[in-house]
């Protein structure tokens, strides 16, 4: 559409960078959670790429970047706004308030105190004294999609601050709310409440919302979803996937997720339990006239060896000790070092120092561990006898 630049404000930020008072202004605000739209000026020898949509004052104006020429008060210029990108936004947008009244009316004490609209998922903040869990929330779910299926209207009133407080059921944050022209979103005998950002005409455009995901404990949480079959096919997916490798049918696979970590738990105590009685094969090496004991151990854990080489480093405070851990047909793995406490020098950045190790870890001046492409206790050495060479009076 055909519009001016009424005027500039200043901004911060980098060089080109503008905010501009249109008039009249296409682009909607941010605000109740959902970003300022996008899209973009053009004007003769002039172009300029809206990022951003905000209340300034008593104005709305438009950030963003000038790509080509100058902006100007008074300047003619055509404005499009990212409508896909807007309707999208409008529809999440939507989605939220009816899955929002869903939950607070299902569970008294429920209450929505804030949400974060997103293009490919959004998130809905609520205070509650219980407990969250997925049976609840896929029952809003199916109620929220029978609310969409009905395709009731959705419809925006521009009121008063006094007409809309004379709205009966009316949910607002009244004590947030400075401006005296208010935007009151209402879907007919379900949802009235005041809110700033951009919705649907009608809650069939929702499509669907699937609920993705929660976190939280009482009596913070948070909420995740999004809109359309998209990612429900890939959750499917994934189940159909795990059901398949596990062998088992879709109702007994959290059973059997559950019943795996319990061994996984019981393992690994197992583990701790047996590895301080593990006694390593050692190979007594040489760098620079201090012993190193070396070690290479396919298919080991860092978790089952660590307490043994802890051990050993303890009882031999004149030594070095290297642990390697090769993954089976990779080349590469895990290692552990330790400094025995006589040995006076910093290791804390052998790593950082040695590229011929191709490591990545960390530690401090006595113990280094992580992940190496060298699996060499040779190549190994040789980068200890540079370190140390390096730091010898």
């Amino acid at each position: 559409m055909k519009t001016r630049i009424d005027s500039i404000l200043p901004a911060e930020g980098k060089e080109k960078t503008h905010r501009l008072v249109l008039s009249p202004n296409p682009f909607h605000p941010s605000g109740g959670g959902q970003p300022g739209d996008t899209g973009k000026l053009t004007g003769e020898d002039f172009s300029f790429s809206v990022t951003g949509c905000e209340k300034a004052g008593k104005n709305i104006a438009v950030t963003g970047k000038t790509v080509r020429g100058t902006p100007l008060p008074g300047m003619e210029v055509e404005a499009e706004v990212d409508m896909e990108r807007h309707s999208l936004y409008s529809r999440m947008h939507t989605g939220e308030h009816i899955l929002s009244r869903i939950l607070e009316r299902s569970h008294p004490g429920m209450a929505v105190y804030k949400v974060a609209i997103g293009a490919e998922e959004s998130t809905i903040y609520l205070s509650w004294e219980g407990e969250l869990d997925w049976p609840m929330l896929f029952a809003a779910e199916d109620e929220a999609n029978g609310i969409i299926a009905q395709d009731l209207p959705v419809e925006t009133l521009l009121l008063s601050k006094d007409e809309a407080k004379d709205l009966a059921g009316i949910k607002a944050n009244w004590g947030r709310i400075e401006d005296e022209t208010i935007r009151v979103v209402r879907i007919p005998d379900f949802d009235l409440i005041a809110c700033s950002g951009s919705h649907a005409a009608s809650t069939k455009e929702v499509e669907e919302v699937f609920l993705s995901g929660f976190r939280g404990s009482s009596p913070s949480w948070e909420i995740k979803f999004t809109l359309g079959s998209a990612l429900r096919r890939e959750y499917c997916a994934a189940a159909r996937r795990l059901v398949r490798s596990i062998g088992c049918p879709v109702s007994k696979l959290e059973e059997v997720f559950s019943g795996m970590g319990e061994e996984n738990a019981a393992l690994r105590k197992t583990i701790e339990r047996a590895a301080p009685l593990l006694a390593l094969p050692w190979e007594e090496l040489s760098v620079k006239g201090m012993p190193v004991f070396t070690t290479l151990l396919p298919g080991f854990s860092k978790e089952m060896v660590t307490p043994p080489a802890r051990a050993w480093s303890e009882a031999h405070s004149d030594s070095l000790c290297l642990l390697l851990l090769p993954e089976a047909e990779k080349g590469r793995g895990a290692f552990l070092f330790y400094r025995g406490r006589d040995i006076p020098v910093d290791f804390s950045s052998l790593l950082r120092e040695s590229p011929s190790l191709e490591a990545r870890g960390g530690g401090r001046a006595d113990w280094l561990n992580g992940v190496t492409g060298q699996m060499e206790a040779a190549v190994w050495l040789k980068a200890l006898g540079t370190f140390i060479e390096k730091r010898r009076p």
